[in-house]
């Protein structure tokens, strides 16, 4: 560890100077500064902290600098620090006293002893170290976490050691990309390779993310993974073993562990052997890394040719996921539950919902977004713009609706009265300005939490009537079918949807496919009502219509789309044209008792929404002495309440008779 002890104290000494308040031993909560912008006053029995009875000064003065940082930083409130951190503060402090009196800086104590003897002390104190996690998995106790989380601050600050050369980096520390959306790769820890292997390691990761930046940060955090199980194993059984003379027999040795390893499944949280993806995504790695050694053309590159070390048959084949056919998108039915409910969902996440649903933006680059984020051309049209991280496209515009321009105009807003340099230094939209995460964006896990909470909240029920299970990335897969649902070309959808291959766009038009499909079939299921000679409504159904109007049922189930409309299905003859298409009546298939009109059970929130609001008009009329549109307002009134009542209480009516439905005579010969 590069330290300079001295430097330390003057700038802890620095930071007292500037706030007195800090400098004493004895702190009382309410008469801080930081105190006043606190939510509620503290508890009077926790208003003071005393820090006079400890010997040890230099680290006494680290653990306020570490307290009054915080509170400056607001990265703890007066309560988390006055009503929680303090209750473990003063066993902490007898510790230090105890076991390290003479050490000038915690920094001089290895973290791994200064974690084991404490543990050991507040054991044999009668204090509990570890709980019980919901998943059977432990975690320390506050008092235990306390001293870890002070040791890493004081490091962070002051240890001077080049980043790069630390068993442990800090993406922030490092000029890299960082996904502030995701908690868990901000750190990348060499600490799991074998000391042999690591520093190799990390001059390979240091060339690749650094230097050379054909690497993402998230995804060297991966890499490390990989490469500890690989090089690990070659520590354990071939200890004396150099990279550069590996033979094929070392290789076909770890495809037995790697292929019989055991992981966790977290769907299912238990240990299940190694996948196919598993195993091919770990070989992929361990291969690109020793390919990579022979192209920079460093020493411990293997000395043989890689097609001698890897075969093809090594590599198991990966078969899609049921996923990636079938990617979970939310259907309409539970977006309108979305809508119908997001009043319960807290202000803040709203437009990250909005703008999830039409954008088509993938959960984290909604979050990395900037407040600059919004444009609008010559034509007055709004485009979305951001980076796509996954696939490294930067500025990506996409196209949105006035609606949205304006969610995220009110977003900017609240940026821009909320922001300063201190609390969002890097112009984020959706940022968090005070506690451990300040200046960052919301996280992805965060956003699952909040959605997981709102579908219980709001009752939002699948179609097997049980609570429906929201994935951030199910608002990108609507977007896209919704684009193939709208008739977009796929190439267009791949492209604004920043596909980078069009395996996943064409998954959306087999999922708009099997839609048309499944609503034709229900439908069919479902019967309907249609006009006879006579204007009544009588039972029909589909395929009924269809035949009687010479129409091939498969060309019905595949153009479903272009024969639904909002207020029934248009079952005509494509060698016919229609009879009402410039009638000004709405709709004139109804006021016209026309002959291919077809209603059936799945418009009847069509109809009792139109109901009402034609109740409402008609209200207005009578009030305003409307004769001509109260006349009009009635009639449509009258026949929207037949089909309702038909098609709630009578099920399946039959249709025209065929010699009505059909061109005869000179009607024929003119649609020749």
């Amino acid at each position: 560890m590069n330290l300079e002890s001295y430097k330390v104290r003057d700038i802890i000494s620095d930071f007292f100077n500037q706030n007195p308040w800090y400098k004493s031993d004895v702190w009382y909560g309410n008469e801080l500064e930081v105190a006043k912008e606190s939510c509620r006053p503290l508890n009077p029995s926790r208003n003071k902290i005393n820090f006079s009875f400890s010997k040890n000064s230099y680290i006494k003065n680290e653990i306020k600098y570490y307290f009054g940082k915080s509170l400056n930083d607001s990265l703890y409130s007066v309560i988390t620090i006055f009503e929680g951190k303090a209750h473990y503060l003063k066993r902490m402090l007898k510790f230090i006293d105890e076991y390290y009196p003479y050490s000038k800086t915690i920094l001089e104590i290895p973290k791994e002893e200064l974690m084991v003897e404490y543990t050991k002390y507040l054991g044999e104190s009668g204090i509990k170290v570890k709980t019980i996690k919901k998943n059977n998995g432990t975690a320390v106790t506050p008092a235990v976490s306390l001293m870890s989380t002070f040791y890493d601050y004081i490091y962070n600050i002051f240890d001077l050691t080049p980043e790069c050369d630390k068993d442990i980096w800090d993406g922030t520390k490092l000029p890299v990309e960082i996904d502030y959306t995701n908690t868990s790769t901000k750190k990348i820890k060499f600490t799991k390779v074998n000391q042999n292997h690591r520093e190799l390691v990390k001059k390979y990761l240091r060339t690749r993310v650094v230097e050379l930046k054909n690497l993402t940060f998230s995804v060297g955090f991966r890499y490390i993974h990989e490469l500890s199980i690989f090089l690990n194993f070659l520590n354990d059984n071939h200890p004396e073993l150099l990279i550069k003379d590996i033979e094929r027999k070392h290789i076909v040795d770890y495809l037995k562990l790697i292929k019989n390893k055991m992981i966790l499944d977290k769907t299912q949280r238990k240990k299940i052997k190694a996948t196919n993806v598993y195993i091919s995504s770990n070989l992929s790695i361990v291969r690109k890394f020793l390919v990579d050694l022979k192209i920079l053309d460093w020493k411990e590159a293997p000395a043989q040719h890689i097609e001698a070390l890897f075969l093809p048959n090594d590599n198991p084949h990966r078969t899609k996921s049921e996923s990636f056919d079938n990617p979970k998108y939310i259907p309409d039915y539970i977006w309108d539950q979305v809508i119908d409910n997001i009043h319960l969902i807290e202000d803040r996440y709203v437009p990250i919902i909005l703008i999830m649903e039409g954008s088509g933006f993938r959960g984290s680059d909604i979050l990395g977004l900037k407040i600059n984020c919004l444009e609008r051309d010559n034509k007055g049209d709004y485009w979305l713009v951001g980076d796509q991280r996954k696939v490294n496209y930067k500025n990506h515009k996409v196209p949105i609706s006035e609606e949205l321009a304006k969610v995220v105009m009110s977003q900017q807003e609240v940026c821009k009265q909320n922001s300063t340099p201190e609390n969002n230094p890097e112009g984020f939209l959706f940022v968090s300005y005070r506690g451990q995460r300040r200046g960052k964006p919301q996280t992805t896990s965060t956003l699952s939490r909040v959605l997981r909470a709102f579908a219980e909240k709001a009752n939002i029920k699948d179609v097997n009537g049980e609570i429906y299970r929201f994935k951030n990335h199910a608002f990108r897969h609507r977007y896209g079918v919704t684009l193939i649902n709208n008739g977009m070309n796929i190439v267009h959808v791949q492209r604004l949807m920043a596909h980078a291959s069009p395996e996943m766009t064409l998954a959306y038009a087999r999922i708009h496919d099997q839609t048309l499909k499944e609503a034709y079939f229900k439908a069919k299921s479902k019967g309907g009502v249609s006009f006879n000679m006579e204007g009544a409504l009588v039972k029909t159904n589909i395929d009924e219509q269809a035949i009687a109007n010479d129409l091939e049922l498969e060309w019905i189930r595949h153009n479903y789309d272009s024969i639904r409309m909002d207020h029934g299905m248009c079952i005509k003859s494509t060698k016919m044209k229609c009879d009402y298409a410039e009638k000004v009546i709405e709709p004139p298939c109804i006021a016209n008792n026309c002959r291919s009109f077809h209603v059936d059970t799945s418009f009847a929130d069509y109809y009792k929404s139109q109901i009402i609001a034609l109740e409402k008009d008609i209200q207005i009329y009578e009030e305003n002495g409307h004769a001509r549109s109260l006349e009009f307002a009635n009639k449509k009134l009258q026949n929207y309440r037949k089909i309702l009542n038909e098609i709630s209480n009578n099920g399946s009516i039959n249709g025209m008779p065929k010699e009505r439905r059909e061109y005869i005579g000179e009607e024929r010969e003119n649609s020749v």
